[in-house]
């Protein structure tokens, strides 16, 4: 395992390696228009994996930065915020009933038997890789995010965490020092957690005021 003194460069190395991985397996470094239903398969299976890497490095990072938070207490107005219709929906860091023990290698011998899928028609890969570009540059700016992460676990998030994911979420066929290192984030973030200072509560609302008379 390399050695280095600052954990997120070699997280973010790391996560380069298994983000090179998952290219290379179907040659999607070519930016190809169509897959087969096979690789588009593949292509899921490892934006998986990533997707649980890099949310374990947002929390290590967000538990990180919480006791040096300085929070903006000042009252808001509930009303001024105001929803924009064209947002997409973001990166989930809470996979809530997700994170359920891992029974993907369980089999029952006297379960009927899997029908195969027919083959189909190519899948389009201009979805799949925007979420690999979208996760390929959160990983190499993660701050942002993890800040904004860090002001909603101390507001909203008190007490011990558990690390998001599963140990099988990243398996070691993508590497051994990169299933260990996910491994060791996970560890992190619950040492981490029992450590965190006291939460710093949600941020105060406005009083109700007389608009008309």
């Amino acid at each position: 395992m390399s050695s280095t003194a600052d954990p997120l460069a070699h997280f973010q190395a790391q996560g380069e390696l298994l983000i090179a991985r998952i290219v290379s397996r179907d040659h999607l470094q070519l930016a190809p228009v169509q897959i087969s239903k096979a690789a588009a398969a593949r292509l899921r299976q490892g934006l998986r994996a990533l997707e649980a890497y890099v949310r374990r490095v947002l929390f290590c990072l967000a538990l990180a930065m919480e006791p040096g938070l300085k929070p903006d207490n000042c009252p808001r107005n509930p009303r001024e915020r105001v929803p924009d219709p064209d947002r997409k929906p973001g990166f989930k860091l809470f996979t809530g009933e997700q994170d359920c023990p891992d029974f993907t290698d369980f089999h029952d011998p006297w379960a009927d038997p899997k029908p195969r899928p027919p083959h189909g028609l190519p899948v389009f890969t201009a979805p799949l890789l925007g979420r690999l570009n979208a996760l390929k540059t959160l990983l190499e700016n993660p701050f942002e995010r993890a800040k904004r992460l860090a002001f909603h676990l101390a507001r909203y998030r008190p007490g011990w965490l558990f690390a998001p994911g599963r140990t099988g979420d990243v398996p070691h066929r993508w590497g051994t020092e990169l299933s260990a290192t996910f491994t060791a984030m996970g560890h992190q973030i619950v040492a981490a957690s029992k450590a965190r200072p006291p939460p710093i509560g949600p941020r105060p609302v406005k009083p109700p005021r007389i608009r008309w008379l």
